[in-house]
């Protein structure tokens, strides 16, 4: 997930107003591809957070905020303010991403807490490449599989298979954009053939394989954001 909070116009004369509350959009899970747009321009600040953060920063279910884009004014018991007007008075990006930190950590400390099943199996499946099944996840936290799927659509936004499915898909598009052959990425993240993997690649992204990469050929120094 990501927390946008856009400053304005790139203009060399924009200077943010001490105290003014800025466009702050979080952004959740999704399993289409997203293109997002900055109407005011490339001012702007992105935190990546963990889900189950999410869930305890802005205490509202995550699957209300799956797949789209929601403004924080939006979110009933979020103080925007807090989370934006503090970072407008520095004057350096350091000193603001300090100052985000800060009120981020400290919202932290006040939230609702994830449960502990939730927030195990999650790990599990980030480490294990999205490859666990949903019966291995509830065996490893001693719960039932409901319970899990409860637990994931409320903390986490998708269900744990569909978690699964994507941190898999991840991995396999790190790989494919770092220069490894398709056949062995497919085999590297658990797919049954290339040709699953394709069609995984195709119904994600709206691309093939080969589009995809010579899209990003124009820059070949791009390499995927690896979640956390």
């Amino acid at each position: 997930m990501t927390l946008v909070v856009e400053f304005g116009p790139a203009d060399a004369g924009y200077r943010p107003v001490t105290g003014q509350s800025l466009p702050c959009t979080v952004y959740g899970l999704h399993t289409r591809p997203r293109q997002r747009s900055r109407g005011t321009g490339p001012y702007a600040m992105e935190v990546a957070l963990e889900p189950w953060a999410a869930f305890t920063l802005f205490g509202v279910p995550m699957h209300e905020l799956t797949g789209v884009g929601t403004d924080l004014r939006d979110l009933p018991g979020v103080p925007l303010g807090d989370l934006t007007a503090a970072v407008v008075a520095p004057s350096g990006w350091h000193q603001r991403v300090h100052v985000l930190d800060q009120a981020l950590t400290a919202r932290l400390a006040r939230g609702r807490r994830c449960a502990p099943y939730v927030r195990r199996a999650w790990h599990l499946l980030r480490r294990s490449g999205g490859t666990v099944p949903v019966s291995g996840l509830a065996a490893a936290t001693n719960c039932s599989e409901r319970s899990l799927e409860r637990g994931f659509r409320e903390q986490i936004g998708l269900p744990p298979k569909t978690v699964g499915r994507v941190v898999r898909f991840q991995r396999a598009l790190r790989l494919l954009v770092s220069g490894r052959p398709a056949a062995e990425v497919a085999a590297a993240c658990g797919y049954y053939d290339q040709a699953h993997l394709t069609r995984e690649f195709s119904a994600l992204t709206d691309r093939s394989v080969s589009r995809y990469l010579l899209e990003r050929g124009a820059d070949p120094g791009f390499v995927p954001p690896r979640p956390r």
